[in-house]
């Protein structure tokens, strides 16, 4: 199966569209993505930071070593519900610090009052491992992300910038992931309707730029048929008018040109070989097309032929000149035209020789023929007032059973000789 120009266009533009969209829906959700992660982290953030203001950090170390609670604890205990209560986005918010063992809670607003123990350990999960030691030493680490919620870690401080735990707050990210997905598919949506209109557009552009030009050229080039130029009519390609200002242009004054030189080409060759084929002097065909025309005739079919000799050609050239001479000749050839048959053949032979060919007429036609041109052909070829009369010669011979056309010849010539010696 033949691939079109215009498919592989079509294939290679669809390629690239995909390849962009691809790369737009990438970056672009990606930068979403980031957009509504940063969103989320600086939510915590900003609850973090309020936390450490409501928390009584010099109590912390009592509330951690002793396990009690006094009204103070409930106070700030109640005041991070209120908070964590104004945002539904946040799912997790407790005080904590950490050692080897793993994570104990000073303040869990995930339990009641009455649940809730002072010193309760949690062993760390997979992603607090990776930050164990930066944990126990109090310093600052990047949020953690989970299937469905972040959680983003504060250090507390005392009053003496002393690391005592960390304040964490756990933000929900399934909204987050639902604009996500809302906002991919809107951009799939869009994306790929910007990319079919365009598509067409350059599709429209590129046939009436490129496609077309070349599928114009091609087809011209392909039913370029030199004789139409013969019969004085324009070709496809003189017919056609390309002006892109480009590659294609170039390649259509090319094409243009090229078809000048065939043509040219095609010209000097028809002279040439029309030129190796004919007498120049009488237009009659030459003595190297004779025998060309003798090996290409079929045996066995019937076939006249008439040999021609002018008397006196060489005396009429010494007296009068190559001029009258010439003259004679061209009177001879005249003579041989008017009566060689359309299926027949004149030849000059050389100097005042001539040849006629006849193939395929019947013998009563051919004698009849032959008996007219005898007639006509004692007229002499000169003015009555030159000194020099000169005539032509005429010898025939006939075979409806030949087995080659130079026993014939042979014969017509001999019978030429006869005449010529009769009149002398």
């Amino acid at each position: 199966m033949k691939k079109s120009l215009r498919n592989r266009v079509i294939v290679l533009i669809l390629v690239f569209a995909l390849l962009l969209d691809i790369l737009c829906i990438t970056m672009n959700y990606r930068n979403f993505v980031q957009a509504n992660e940063q969103f989320s982290y600086s939510t915590a953030r900003t609850v973090t930071e309020t936390c450490n203001l409501i928390i009584d950090k010099d109590k912390l170390d009592v509330y951690m070593e002793t396990g009690k609670r006094d009204s103070r604890y409930y106070e700030i205990w109640n005041k991070l519900i209120d908070y964590r209560n104004t945002n539904s986005d946040i799912i997790g918010l407790s005080l904590v610090w950490f050692d080897k063992e793993g994570c104990h809670y000073i303040f869990d607003t995930d339990l009641t009052l009455e649940g809730a123990f002072l010193k309760d350990r949690r062993e760390y999960d997979g992603e607090q491992k990776k930050y164990m030691d930066s944990l126990i030493c109090g310093e600052e680490i990047d949020f953690i992300n989970y299937p469905n919620y972040m959680a983003v870690y504060q250090p507390i401080l005392s009053s003496f910038n002393l690391p005592i735990g960390y304040v964490i707050v756990e933000i929900s990210t399934l909204k987050a992931k639902e604009k996500q997905r809302a906002y991919l598919f809107e951009m799939v949506c869009v994306l790929t309707l910007l990319t079919v209109v365009l598509m067409v557009i350059l599709l429209l552009v590129l046939n009436r730029m490129v496609i077309r030009p070349i599928n114009q050229l091609s087809e011209a080039a392909f039913n370029y048929v030199s004789s139409i130029h013969e019969n004085g009519e324009k070709s496809t390609l003189e017919q056609l008018s390309i002006h892109t200002g480009d590659e294609i242009e170039r390649l259509f004054i090319a094409i243009k040109k090229m078809e000048t030189d065939l043509l040219t080409s095609s010209d000097n060759l028809a002279v040439a070989q029309w030129n190796s084929h004919h007498d120049s002097m009488t237009q009659l065909f030459n003595k190297r097309y004779f025998y060309e025309y003798m090996e290409g005739y079929a045996k066995g079919k019937p076939v006249g032929v008439f040999y021609f000799d002018v008397d006196n050609l060489k005396k009429m050239n010494d007296t009068y000149g190559h001029e009258a001479g010439d003259e004679v000749i061209c009177k001879t050839a005249e003579f041989v035209k008017r009566y060689t048959p359309g299926e027949g053949g004149g030849f000059r032979m050389g100097g005042d020789e001539f040849v006629m060919v006849i193939p395929g007429m019947e013998k009563r036609a051919f004698y009849t023929l032959a008996d007219k041109m005898k007639l006509d052909g004692e007229r002499v070829l000169t003015p009555a007032d030159y000194t020099v009369q000169c005539r032509i010669a005429l010898g025939y011979a006939y075979s409806d059973k030949c087995g080659s056309l130079t026993e014939v010849m042979k014969t017509a010539d001999e019978n030429m000789y006869l005449d010529k010696t009769s009149h002398r």
